[in-house]
């Protein structure tokens, strides 16, 4: 159903994809479905810990020892995805992700340790990340990978913009143990697009980091590092501050509202920035929205009204990818530079970019044994705003075609 749907809207602004679009409509099928289900909950994580007894410095803990777990993660899923291939990687990834909400919901009953719930949060998704980049790097049609991605974050954020709202109103309407149930639910029927096609990278791979550059590609990692942490800010640190900072009363519900009212402002930016992307020099637009990214950071640490922090949620998004989708396009474009170490090139990029995060969330669980933790929350925007300037060093060549 929705994979023709899909098919409908999009199969006819992909001209260049009429021979083939099964494989790409499969993957803005399952992205759509899996952010659904992620964004139900997933920006409720932390709030949920909170509301449950952690403190702000224990949930900094957990995000430290979330991306520390990252690193020997990504570097196995290599070995993973080799021998089964990505989709069937993302597959297994869904099921952990499934088993980590399950722990959610039975934290109270069961008591879970932190370092169980961080290993399992980061084993869903060191796994799904480097097989979700290789899946689409492979596929991309190069000349036209900014309006893919563009179509990409279309059909990914038509699901992410439904989800908190949805998952924000059952959780303050009824629960928030409804929305895990909820999630499970549609991340399961996300499978079902991923599982009707072939696996496009070749399966039983002999995977080796042995005489991979890394050096060559310092630059690429260290930009998509600063773009991690920017994510963590925004995606974790933010809907927390929010939550506990400037709402009160019914959180779930308003954030929710908030954060699908802001996703649903940055489709119709994501399709005509992709468009940009391939006809112009995508490292101006990039270097212009990381500027205005940095600077919304630092007003998000002196927000204290739920109009300044509604305006900075809605601006977020559109800004977010003007500087998202050019960078992700050169790194993707980068992956068919090492013939060969392509997955080996993404998982490294996964391990560098956790390496990164675990540094920013280190910082913040030391720095509440000499601050107040919610002053520590909204000096987490100020440390971002500086270390997300690290995208500025990328020198993708595909972002130099005009």
């Amino acid at each position: 159903m929705l994979k023709k749907i899909i098919h409908k809207i999009a199969k006819p602004k992909h001209p260049w994809r009429q021979l083939k679009f099964d494989e790409l409509a499969e993957i803005y099928a399952s992205m759509s479905l899996r952010s659904f289900g992620l964004w139900i909950i997933g920006i409720f994580v932390p709030i949920y810990l909170y509301q449950n007894g952690y403190s702000l410095q224990s949930i900094f803990l957990f995000y430290t020892l979330f991306f520390l777990f990252r690193l020997p993660i990504a570097y196995a899923s290599a070995y993973v995805i080799g021998r089964i291939g990505p989709k069937y990687s993302i597959a297994v990834s869904t099921l952990i992700l499934i088993v980590f909400l399950t722990q959610l919901l039975t934290l109270n009953f069961f008591a879970w340790s932190m370092i169980v719930l961080a290993f399992f949060f980061s084993l869903t998704n060191g796994l799904f990340f480097v097989a979700y980049n290789t899946d689409f790097s492979k596929i991309k049609v190069t000349e036209h990978a900014g309006k893919e991605l563009g179509w990409l974050y279309i059909f990914e954020r038509i699901g992410a913009a439904l989800g908190p709202l949805i998952g924000g109103i059952l959780a303050s309407l009824i629960a928030p143990e409804l929305t895990i149930f909820v999630a499970i639910f549609v991340l399961v029927c996300s499978l079902i697009p991923l599982l009707l096609s072939n696996e496009p990278v070749r399966t039983h791979q002999k995977i080796t980091y042995k005489n991979f550059p890394f050096f060559q590609h310092l630059r690429d990692y260290t930009a998509i590092s600063g773009l991690g942490i920017d994510s963590v800010a925004s995606l974790n640190f933010w809907p927390l501050f929010v939550g506990v900072v400037i709402f009160s009363g019914s959180v779930y519900a308003k954030l929710g509202v908030l954060f699908g009212i802001s996703l649903a402002a940055s489709i119709v930016c994501a399709y005509i920035i992709g468009k940009f992307v391939d006809k112009h020099s995508g490292s101006a637009l990039l270097k212009l929205g990381v500027v205005l990214n940095s600077s919304l950071l630092f007003f998000r640490a002196l927000s204290t009204s739920v109009f300044g922090a509604s305006f900075i949620t809605i601006l977020n998004e559109p800004v977010s990818l003007a500087y998202k989708i050019p960078l992700v396009k050169g790194y993707y474009d980068a992956t068919d530079s090492e013939e060969g170490y392509r997955i080996v090139y993404l998982a490294i990029g996964e391990v560098t970019s956790g390496a990164a995060k675990a540094f920013y969330c280190g910082v913040l669980f030391f720095a509440c044994y000499y601050a107040n933790s919610t002053a520590v929350l909204s000096f987490s925007f100020v440390l971002a705003a500086i270390l997300s300037l690290l995208m500025l060093v990328q020198r993708f060549p595909a972002l130099k075609k005009v």
